[in-house]
């Protein structure tokens, strides 16, 4: 039993003992007795949900690079991190060689142009999409460069390691790019959804983070993912999710914790005329 506390609600009440320990572990747990449990089948329908998440963390960010770098697994930590900087979907992220990133000269490009498949397939007026390479990319590709002699500017940067020690050249599959975001995510228990789009969504939601969600931003990404709509985007990255969840956890309709009160300045009135 932890530690009880005894209150009195007045003379029409009788005393009332609290468990604190009870209340820290779940302060939505009711007291044992008041409902009794289900006698009848009570499941109903709700659709099947797939959809992978971001990795809103940066811890867990940091610690996914530093699980395939501490298993010298230097190819999949660059899958991770170009992926994650970039925004490609994985069948364009498997067709980057390193020519896209590195010039004759062997020195990292500023942007390269890539055709997205999907723009190419879809779209009448075909565009480009620049990608710029920034310093963590250019950190994680000199990491594997370093620890993988032999590797040509024409190889794919996400060889198949079926293929290591022959002279195939060929991508891995989307197939084990989603086994081994799985398998760090399930190593280093992350609680999320991970699938492929994993790497494009963390892009994207750290893209709004770091811009405060600013408005610009967000028009920005529906461009570049070629959305319709600025909430398909939102949806996409798991913000509306959460933005969603929080206007109704803040609601509080009829109770004295309701959206005008506010801790720090007391409560707040509004006036109707």
């Amino acid at each position: 039993m932890g530690k009880v506390i005894t209150v009195d609600f007045g003379a029409r009440c009788q005393e009332k003992v609290i468990d604190i320990a009870a209340v820290a572990d779940s302060r939505r747990a009711l007291r044992q007795g008041v409902i009794a449990p289900a006698v009848e089948d009570t499941r109903y329908q709700v659709a099947n949900e797939h959809t992978s998440e971001p990795i809103k963390d940066l811890d867990d960010i940091q610690r996914v690079s530093d699980w395939f770098i501490g298993e010298e697994r230097y190819r999949d930590n660059m899958l991770f991190i170009v992926g994650i900087n970039f925004g490609l979907r994985v069948s364009d992220l498997l067709t980057l060689r390193f020519s896209h990133l590195i010039d004759e000269q062997f020195r990292f490009k500023t942007t390269f142009p890539i055709l997205e498949k999907k723009t190419r397939n879809t779209r009448k007026v075909q565009k480009n999409r620049y990608i710029t390479i920034n310093d963590a990319v250019v950190d994680a590709v000199t990491l594997y460069l370093e620890h993988t002699p032999g590797v040509k500017l024409s190889d794919y940067m996400f060889r198949s390691e079926s293929n290591r020690g022959g002279n195939v050249n060929k991508p891995m599959h989307r197939n084990s790019v989603e086994r081994i975001l799985k398998e760090v995510g399930g190593e280093l228990g992350l609680g999320v959804h991970i699938a492929t789009h994993t790497l494009r969504k963390t892009f994207a939601y750290h893209q709004m983070l770091m811009s405060n969600n600013d408005p610009r931003k967000l028009l920005l990404l529906q461009k570049m993912f070629g959305h319709s709509t600025s909430a398909q985007t939102l949806d996409y990255i798991g913000i509306t999710g959460e933005e969603i969840e929080d206007a109704y956890m803040r609601l509080n309709l009829g109770s004295g914790k309701h959206y005008l009160v506010d801790s720090s300045i007391g409560e707040t009135t509004l006036f109707v005329g």
